[in-house]
Parts: structure tokens; C-alpha cells; sequence
């Protein structure tokens, strides 16, 4: 990884995030916003879930990848979600990790403006599949676009099955095989 982390980091970053989504639970509580409180808790509950599916996926770097991508600041967020329950994914960590990268710095360096960007990277583990989902605008669509397609047709255990470029979004489903 290019920025190692060590436990005091990790720690700090995820003490920093819980204390941010508890003081925003107390703050609609005392409000009287019961509902909207709620709603939190349930956003803090199945993000956990969906961070616990990311690092069972038996794939420890990127996993790190993922989980700690956000705490630095890019223009791009980076989301991983897991269809169903987790699957067996290490054959394959090398790549996915190093697409998954390639892909974030091309993004970071192709948008415009300062809007909202997510990338968003989906694992089916039944399918051996893998999604990445982009929404924003970027400097030079139809070129970015073409950039990406060639990064996913460069991996040997990457098959593009099927990819799309609209007006703000560029979609990327990928079969794994070995």
C-alpha cells in the first residue's frame, strides 16, 4: 500500500467516524427528530454490515483498500458492496487491486468541476463478477471512458462482459476467470 497505516491511524479514523455519526444520532435526538435518528442508526448499522461482507472477502489489501480509501482526501469516493454474503476473492486480489487503483487515478485526474463523484465497486461472489460503477462528470467522457475499457482488457483474468458510457456515469461489469 502506499500509505501504510498503523493501529493508532486506524484507530483514530474509525473513533473519528463512529464519534461523527453518534454526535449526529444525539443532535436529531435532542432536536426531537426521533425518525431522522433512526434512519442514522440504520445507515451506521448496514454500513458495518457492508464494511464486515468488504473485509471477508479474503482479499486483506484491498479490503484495506476499500475500507480506508475515503479517509484521505480524493475527489472520487470509492464504495465497495458485496451481493449477498462474501465471497472468495484472493485469487484474484493482485489485479482487483491494482485496476481498482489504476481506475481511481484515472477518475481523480478526468472530472470536472467540484461535484459529486463516486466510484463504486460491486463483488458477486456467486458469479466470480466484479461491477465498477462510476457517476460524475468527467473533463473528457468519451476518452476516459475508452482509458478504462483498456485498463479492464489488460488483465489476463479479466473478461469485460459488458461496459457503457451515459451522460454522467460509466459502468464496467467484469468476469473473473482463472
Amino acid at each position: 500500500m502506499s500509505n501504510k497505516w498503523t493501529t493508532v491511524d486506524l484507530l483514530r479514523h474509525a473513533r473519528h467516524d463512529w464519534l461523527n455519526q453518534l454526535q449526529l444520532i444525539k443532535a436529531n435526538l435532542s432536536l426531537g427528530r426521533t425518525e431522522r435518528a433512526k434512519e442514522i442508526m440504520n445507515e451506521v448499522i448496514e454500513l458495518s454490515r457492508e464494511e464486515s461482507r468488504i473485509s471477508n472477502l479474503k482479499t486483506p489489501n484491498l479490503s484495506e483498500y476499500l475500507l480506508t480509501y475515503n479517509w484521505l482526501k480524493h475527489p472520487v469516493k470509492l464504495y465497495g458492496k458485496v451481493n449477498g454474503e462474501s465471497g472468495d476473492f484472493s485469487l484474484f486480489e493482485e489485479e482487483l487491486l491494482h485496476t481498482t487503483k489504476e481506475v481511481c487515478d484515472v477518475l481523480n485526474n478526468s472530472i470536472s468541476g467540484y461535484d459529486e463523484y463516486s466510484l463504486t465497486v460491486t463483488f458477486d461472489p456467486a458469479a466470480l463478477r466484479v461491477c465498477y460503477t462510476f457517476q460524475g462528470a468527467l473533463t473528457d467522457e468519451k476518452d476516459t471512458y475508452e482509458v478504462l475499457r483498456n485498463i479492464f482488457s489488460t488483465h489476463k483474468s479479466m473478461l469485460l462482459i459488458e461496459s457503457y458510457n451515459q451522460e454522467n456515469k460509466c459502468y464496467f461489469d467484469i468476469q473473473l476467470t482463472s
